[in-house]
């Protein structure tokens, strides 16, 4: 087939798939739109907020700003609604970053954070949204959105009908009311994972704070109950492994369990049980200064919402440094925290149970961060060693790339085959010990190999925290790889962008100045240690660039491994305090 015949059928199919989808789009807009749906959204009316839920996240200034100005800008995309701010809903493109900020009233926080001056252009906003999709609209009443957007009016929509005439807080109430209805009757078409759980979450806490609505929630209860079972592990950790993600769930299942006992009934026993599993668990990720560790598509996030979350948790029963059922480990000595994802072992698809493979399913329908046996270090409130995260609102090429190993702090390779299974791959196991001199984390990946099943790959990581917080010792074992292989890999340590890194006189370490005016030394047994630019996205905003520690393996020799009876290699780093004896 020639290039150009190629590039024709190409078009013909993206072409067929385009008018498929439009023709999708034009039979769920008559449904929605026919009087027969129309007559199930009706119901009682609300006059009021029955429960007006806490947001403990920060507003955002700029993001307020950009609400009085009209001038938008979400990751790569931007609007100028220039002087017509109703405009701003024909100008979103669908499916963008922006479109799903505006959708989901994520900016209404922010607009209530000025009080009066936010009123005049929240309202428009919010007016002009009704002008177009208050009837039904498939783009913008999808479930995800849907939900979110509740959630947000339930928090903060007392700014836009506070002190404004009866028919506009009618139509506004009446309007969030038709949205928990649809809600109710089409939240199993989110997607399975976080949008199915943040789905029932939202459609609870609208039926709880709406007048008029509690069959709706109810009917969030019931799929929030299942939800909760298929996507909470024991150590009540999400099955996403992301530090911000369990923190989102956690804030609004806090806000349906206060709505609850608002009513004076008894909040059902699995609610209080998962959050408090859950609210514990996000102590194995608290920093030195008060936001979360950044891993698997994670960000620092919110401080204040952090702390909000961890109130009333019994501290005695915080996490002893470890989530066996999640995968992570956390060693503390003085004030140096170390905290490492030890991946999650899983049994093999044919010997699990139902719920297991349903649980799967969920962790498969978001994108699969390669964070295993990575790690992130800090002094005090000072981040040293990062993962590259994923911040808010980013492009999706973007998203794909912070996915890769390259983006975390570990064991690299630029090779894809069979050998690359030591790297994303594999079963992990990690154990764990201590004694008067420090704590020891060993993680082990293996992986078979067809060729020699009895020797399979072997990937080892050990970390030493010792006991007086001033040095950190790491040990990479690499067994039953090519020598090709070992060429190729590469040890990454990403910076914190406050980190400020220089190569020592000897040309074999590097000086490191972190921003609480403490000084490091890393070293490691490779012939070749560089610094090199980096780009840090956990801070939750624009990407920030940094630099990383890159260690090729390239010249190490393989020699005959102790425990084993193969041919391996092995390089041995660490971190020290440069004022420590």
């Amino acid at each position: 087939m020639s290039g150009r015949e190629a590039r024709a059928r190409f078009e013909h199919k993206a072409a067929a798939k385009q008018s498929g989808e439009g023709a999708l789009n034009r039979l769920q807009r008559v449904w929605g739109e026919s009087p027969f749906y129309q007559a199930q959204l009706r119901g009682p009316a609300p006059d009021r907020f029955r429960h007006i839920p806490i947001d403990p996240r920060t507003p955002n200034p700029a993001i307020a700003d950009m609400v009085t100005s009209g001038k938008f800008v979400i990751g790569a995309d931007s609007i100028d609604a220039e002087g017509e701010i109703d405009a701003l809903w024909d100008k979103a493109q669908t499916g963008s970053a922006l479109h799903a900020f505006l959708h989901e009233y994520s900016w209404l926080r922010h607009a209530a954070s000025l009080g009066e001056a936010g009123k005049a252009p929240a309202k428009a906003l919010s007016e002009a949204w009704l002008d177009r999709y208050e009837r039904w609209a498939p783009d913008a009443w999808a479930p995800a959105l849907c939900a979110e957007r509740l959630t947000q009016l339930c928090c903060h929509g007392a700014l836009i009908v506070r002190g404004e005439d009866p028919l506009w807080r009618s139509r506004v109430l009446t309007s969030m009311a038709r949205q928990t209805r649809h809600l109710a009757k089409t939240s199993h078409k989110a997607a399975d994972g976080e949008e199915r759980l943040m789905t029932a979450l939202g459609l609870t806490i609208a039926g709880l704070c709406l007048p008029g609505c509690d069959a709706p929630a109810e009917r969030g209860l019931e799929i929030l109950r299942r939800e909760l079972r298929l996507q909470f592990r024991p150590d009540g950790g999400h099955i996403s492994r992301n530090p911000s993600r369990q923190l989102s769930i956690m804030i609004r299942l806090q806000m349906i369990v206060k709505a609850i006992e608002a009513r004076g009934v008894a909040c059902p026993g699995f609610l209080k049980h998962v959050s408090a599993r859950a609210a514990t668990f996000l102590y194995l990720f608290r920093c030195g200064d008060g936001r979360l560790a950044v891993f698997n598509g994670g960000y620092e996030d919110d401080g204040k919402a952090l702390t909000h979350s961890l109130e009333g948790v019994d501290s005695d029963k915080a996490p002893t440094g470890f989530a066996r059922h999640s995968g992570f480990q956390r060693l503390d000595a003085a004030r140096l925290s170390l905290i490492a994802d030890t991946g999650v072992m899983r049994r093999p698809a044919d010997k699990q149970s139902s719920d297991e493979r349903a649980t799967a399913r969920a962790a498969r329908s978001g994108a699969v961060h390669h964070g295993d046996m990575s790690f992130s270090l800090a002094s005090g409130r000072a981040r040293l060693i990062v993962n590259c995260g994923a911040g808010a609102h980013i492009d999706r090429t973007w998203g794909e790339a912070l996915r890769q190993p390259d983006a975390h702090s570990k064991l690299c390779s630029p090779h894809q085959g069979p050998e690359s299974a030591i790297i994303h791959g594999g079963v992990v196991t990690h154990r764990r010990g201590e004694d008067s001199r420090g704590q020891l984390l060993e993680i082990e990946r293996t992986a078979e190999r067809a060729e020699r099943p009895d020797q399979p790959m072997r990937h080892i990581r050990r970390f030493f925290l010792v006991a007086r917080g001033d040095d950190v010792r790491g040990q990479d074992v690499i067994a039953g790889v090519s020598d090709e292989f070992l060429e190729s890999l590469i040890l990454r340590f990403h910076l914190h962008p406050a980190v400020k890194a220089s190569m020592a006189r000897d040309g074999r370490s590097i000086i490191l100045a972190a921003p609480n005016h403490e000084g490091w030394r890393f070293r490691a047994t490779a012939p070749e240690i560089s610094l090199e630019r980096s780009i840090y996205c956990g801070g939750g905003g624009e990407p920030a660039a940094c630099e990383q520690i890159v260690v090729r393996l390239r010249g190490l020799r393989s020699r005959r491994l102790e425990d084993a009876d193969v041919a391996g290699m092995v390089v041995k780093w660490g971190f020290r305090r440069v004022d420590a004896a």
